[in-house]
């Protein structure tokens, strides 16, 4: 049985109501901290009262970014039961949706987070069973916060007798069938919340809850790439398949939708950083398209050093051919200017007489030029004489020089 400790939290203002419940903001006079408090409508019975309490002891126990804190649970003296939860000072997403568009990086980004919290409710055994934006939270920085985790199908369930429970334009088509309800079923309200962030829109709006079961259960919603061409075509496939009419053909589980879901959470937009001054490009990251460019630029720059070296080696002229000269038949040594001394022909010795020894002595051969190359030319040029026996015993080759001896005058 639940109890109540009197006195604790004290109501302050309503911040909202319900078909169901009633919200307060109040304060915890233990802690000293403000709270939300949730106050049901409708009594438990005393089947609802221990599933209600087994229930909030495991949402008590959860602990994400994504996920309103429950505090403390109990019964007031009215016999009413009460949930005690985190205050969140913003405003809900549907307050929030109102007067602002989402990007598509925080429209991601925010529904990774809410897909992480829900892949962690479901591994503890939890199903929300109400997921809508009037449940979401969005905090002064600019976060979102799931709540009523578990508690509000349970609410519904003691509140309502009809067929359907719940917000009908966020139901999944089991629910409003009356079929049993899984971890897939969170999914199809998932899908709604999702679009509507995309978008801006919901993809079911009838006018009337018949109209907007009726679409539910048998229409195909218009892909949200058609509402906002932002939004691209693999986005378009993940909303498909978290609305699926039949939950086998949806994602296994909100393990998997994150995976999709990731990469386009990546490419946030940056805050504008504090400029002292002129930011040198080179300070500046770079991007994909700017390294190929780089590449491209040092491949252009590297090729037009070899381009001049390639046409000159193509086009050049060819060498010039190696002079010939002609040289005669004569000897290297026929042409070279020697010095020789007149040869004399050696004298019969003579008795001379005594008195001209000095005579002698004082006659003396006076060296000559022979201009032997002029020679050799004009004896290789000499036409050969009429008489064989002559050719044949001297060869013009050799060059015969005599000289005649000078007498004495």
């Amino acid at each position: 049985m639940l109890t109540l400790q009197k006195g604790r939290y004290k109501a302050l203002e309503c911040i909202g109501s319900g078909t169901t419940s009633s919200v307060e903001r109040a304060r915890d006079n233990v802690i000293g901290r403000a709270v939300a408090l949730k106050t049901l409508i409708h009594n438990f019975g005393d089947d609802l009262e221990e599933q209600f309490l087994r229930e909030a002891q495991l949402v008590g126990q959860l602990s994400h970014p994504a996920i309103v804190q429950l505090y403390d649970v109990g019964i007031n003296e009215e016999g009413r039961p009460f949930l005690v939860m985190e205050y969140i000072a913003g405003r809900t997403l549907e307050e929030y949706l109102e007067s602002n568009t989402l990007t598509l990086q925080r429209a991601c980004a925010w529904a990774a987070d809410l897909a992480r919290a829900m892949a962690l409710a479901h591994r503890t055994g939890i199903i929300h069973g109400d997921i809508k934006p009037g449940n979401i939270f969005v905090t002064p920085e600019e976060k979102v916060k799931l709540g009523d985790f578990g508690i509000a199908r349970l609410a519904t369930q003691a509140s309502v007798t009809e067929r359907v429970k719940g917000t009908p334009a966020y139901l999944a088509p089991e629910q409003i069938l009356g079929a049993r309800q899984d971890q897939r079923s969170d999914q199809f309200s998932f899908g709604i919340v999702f679009y509507q962030l995309l978008t801006g829109a919901r993809p079911f709006e009838g006018n009337s809850v018949g109209a907007v079961c009726s679409e539910i259960l048998y229409a195909e919603p218009v892909p949200p790439s058609k509402r906002n061409p932002a939004v691209p075509r693999e986005l378009d496939r993940v909303i498909a398949r978290c609305l699926a009419k039949n939950p086998l053909e949806r994602f296994d589980s909100f393990e998997q939708l994150v995976t999709f879901l990731y990469p386009y959470t990546r490419s946030r937009p940056r805050p504008p950083a504090l400029r002292t001054g002129k930011r040198s490009w080179w300070m500046q990251p770079s991007k994909q398209r700017e390294i190929w460019l780089v590449a491209a630029g040092a491949f252009l720059l590297a090729a037009a050093f070899q381009f001049p070296q390639v046409l000159r080696t193509r086009f050049r002229n060819p060498p010039a051919p190696t002079r010939f000269y002609y040289h005669p038949g004569a000897p290297y040594e026929a042409l070279r200017y020697t010095r020789q001394p007149s040869s004399m022909e050696p004298q019969p010795e003579a008795e001379i007489p005594d008195e001209q020894p000095k005579q002698t002595e004082k006659q003396q051969t006076s060296p000559r030029m022979i201009h032997s190359q002029k020679i050799a030319l004009a004896t290789l040029n000499r036409r050969p004489t009429s008489s064989p026996s002559s050719t044949s015993k001297q060869s013009p080759d050799v060059l015969h020089v005599s000289q005649t001896p000078t007498g004495n005058k």
